[in-house]
């Protein structure tokens, strides 16, 4: 008997079409075909829309984009960021990261049915998505992160209201967290459900949240540290199990360690310069930098050709294959497939993102 279950855009970053084909034996998935199928990326008309057309690759992690490509273009030009920008866009990247991990952890509560809990999730995406309008004035302002440090600065009174936002939100992330923590409904569902072991998520090469559930201390912040987290390190967040539970609770703790991490970067906030004194032409050669995504390493290269920016390259983390997907859902009931998706935070906006 074969299923074949089509994957909606159930999450921000699923920008479809997914599809999952599923071979069913005795109730249980014997075997999986896995079908990506994305539209061809439209391009920018011009190289001095490199950065516009990077900011809009994903709509869940514009800012770590931006921040890779203008590391890169600094990496190029020996350029050093000052240390209000440093530290502003780290509070960018944070705030983005915890967005999108409540939004993954809203489908994951939607899907088992658990609606008061998805409802509470939105809500605090949301309010992250507000500090981050703050922050570089909505969608139509265009990217906060350039080359150089940042296109706007934060008053003292946004930087006081931000500051609330993040406080509120903290709080009650953190009841969310002792709520579902140990919750019988929740442990029945994702407990031992497409699992992953460490050796298994090393071969795949993954990295960011869905390696470090399954026991991989693997994060560019630590590991390669850029900008402020020089100075302003995350707590190393692991879950070792590597099933849906271990993914759940890691995406809702490092959504908590970004508030934190944001608001450190907030306290006593250096006056300053928002931008370094950008060259009239650039060398040509090449610049490189990786920085820690919402989903993990994402590694850009610029290439220059003496007057201007002539192209990228844009490398994310692995995402969800059809390697993996036969490996966490072999043997998993069929209704527990969607969930089981949803847990590995698929980004298929990040796909193709090459400049090349």
């Amino acid at each position: 008997m074969s299923y074949t279950l089509t994957l909606e855009p159930a999450a921000a970053a699923w920008l479809g079409p997914q599809r999952l084909v599923l071979k069913v034996d005795a109730e249980r998935i014997a075997d999986v075909e896995y079908r990506l199928d994305l539209a061809a990326r439209p391009r920018a008309a011009g190289k001095s829309a490199l950065l516009q057309e990077v900011a809009r690759i994903c709509p869940t992690c514009a800012h770590a984009h931006c921040l890779a490509f203008s590391l890169a273009v600094e990496a190029l030009l020996s350029c050093e960021v000052p240390l209000r920008a440093s530290r502003l866009r780290l509070v960018a990247a944070e705030l983005e990261r915890a967005a999108s991990h409540m939004g993954t952890l809203e489908a994951i509560f939607a899907t088992m049915g658990l609606s008061h809990l998805a409802a509470s999730l939105a809500g605090l995406r949301d309010t992250a998505a507000q500090g981050l309008a703050l922050l570089d004035g909505g969608p139509e302002g265009g990217a906060l992160i350039l080359p150089g440090g940042l296109r706007r600065d934060l008053s003292d009174e946004q930087q006081a209201e931000l500051r609330q936002q993040i406080a509120v939100a903290s709080r009650r992330l953190y009841q969310i967290v002792d709520s579902v923590i140990d919750q019988r409904l929740i442990l029945a569902r994702t407990v031992d459900v497409g699992a992953l072991s460490g050796p298994a998520a090393g071969q795949f090469g993954l990295r960011g949240p869905l390696a470090r559930a399954s026991g991989i201390a693997d994060d560019v912040r630590l590991d390669a540290p850029y900008g402020a987290y020089n100075a302003l390190s995350p707590q190393l967040i692991t879950q070792e199990s590597g099933d849906v539970y271990a993914r759940m609770v890691l995406l809702l703790l490092e959504s908590l360690e970004s508030l934190k991490l944001s608001d450190r970067a907030l306290d006593n906030l250096p006056d300053g310069p928002l931008s370094a004194q950008m060259p009239s032409s650039l060398p040509a050669g090449e610049g490189a930098a990786v920085v820690e995504a919402p989903r993990g390493a994402l590694r850009y290269r610029v290439e220059s050709d003496g007057r201007r920016i002539s192209g990228y390259q844009a490398a994310p983390a692995p995402q969800l294959d059809r390697l993996l997907a036969r490996t966490i859902l072999s043997q998993a009931l069929p209704d527990d497939a969607v969930l089981i998706a949803l847990s590995t935070d698929p980004c298929s906006a990040c796909q193709g993102a090459s400049g090349e």
